[in-house]
């Protein structure tokens, strides 16, 4: 009983890390940081450090991709990635998450609606279906997509980029 006890604490520990992912409150939380802090912070969290360069979207800005509960044997797959993107001083921050699961997608959703952001956009860019959410402060892209996973399946994953309104503005 005591061993059956134990299997099923381990059990629920793994679940409970594999499951692990970051929140729209901690995911704000991120984007308010220093790239030190930022770093240190996702690695606590689970995530991994992937690579650092110039940002592909902007050449004054830098970049930063982190990656989560990665696949063994594939350094480039994982269950979700981010970007941390900042210029200059961090006097302007955007942070990128990828993720592939729709629970993730409805949680995001629900809670940028709970803060009270208005959708000001809705259009189809790219073969992306892409939404842009306003808050008092705060810009919220969303793009859905689809692409093949490692087994030729096609699935959805979805972008939900943050960044302040003054960024998104400018």
């Amino acid at each position: 009983m005591k061993n059956f006890l134990l299997l099923i604490i381990f059990s629920l520990i793994n679940i409970a890390l594999q499951a692990q992912n970051l929140s729209l409150a901690q995911l704000l939380e991120i984007r308010k940081k220093n790239l030190a802090n930022a770093e240190e912070y996702l690695v606590s969290k689970g995530w991994e450090f992937k690579e650092a360069g110039k940002a592909d979207f902007n050449e004054e800005f830098s970049q930063v991709f982190f990656l989560y509960n990665k696949v063994p044997d594939q350094p480039d797959h994982a269950e979700s990635y981010i970007l941390y993107a900042f210029k200059n001083d961090f006097d302007k921050t955007k942070i990128t998450i990828q993720f592939f699961k729709k629970a993730k997608y409805t949680e995001y959703m629900n809670a940028i609606k709970g803060y009270g952001c208005k959708l000001i956009s809705s259009e189809i860019v790219d073969n992306e279906m892409k939404k842009i959410y306003r808050g008092a402060t705060t810009t919220f892209i969303i793009r859905s997509t689809t692409g093949e996973n490692n087994y030729g399946d096609e699935i959805g994953f979805w972008y939900l980029s943050i960044l302040t309104n003054d960024d998104y503005d400018s």
